[in-house]
């Protein structure tokens, strides 16, 4: 099976970032289609909880986590669509999940996690992964393991 068309998505956070360039390898040259996701949790109501120093951090850590990807497919001549997506609400992660034929998606594991944990948000995801004809790999970030969940 050749894969052209891949989906990842991942919070935009340092360790996130490290398990996915390793995921990232399998993505060669010849792939026709990369979309990454990068999920903030940045929604202006955080922001305005959070202290100035707290916030810099997690605005510096976002930068840094999608600079890395940036680099990685620049290395690697690949070219793909990045988006920064601010979350809640999750509908618009669940929507670009279903609203093309991938070839594969890549997911993190701390997404799927958070998913769980709202039965909204479980049904929107099981729906959307259900619509998905395509294998899905989830990364565990936290210790850099890959599965596949189809």
């Amino acid at each position: 099976m050749r894969i052209s068309k891949i989906l990842i998505a991942l919070s935009a956070t340092k360790d996130a970032s490290v398990s996915m360039l390793d995921a990232f390898q399998m993505i060669q040259k010849g792939t026709a289609s990369v979309k990454v996701l990068f999920i903030s949790y940045l929604s202006d109501l955080f922001k305005k909880s959070l202290g100035p120093n707290t916030l810099s951090h997690w605005v510096r850590e976002e930068k840094e986590c999608m600079d890395k990807v940036d680099h990685y497919f620049a290395r690697m001549d690949i070219p793909y669509e990045r988006k920064l997506i601010t979350v809640p609400p999750w509908e618009m992660v669940f929507n670009e999940m279903s609203e093309e034929a991938q070839d594969l998606i890549i997911l993190q594991t701390e997404l799927l996690e958070k998913w769980k944990k709202g039965k909204a948000n479980c049904a929107l995801c099981s729906d959307a992964l259900s619509r998905s004809r395509c294998p899905i790999l989830v990364i565990n970030s936290s210790e850099g393991t890959m599965k596949s969940v189809l």
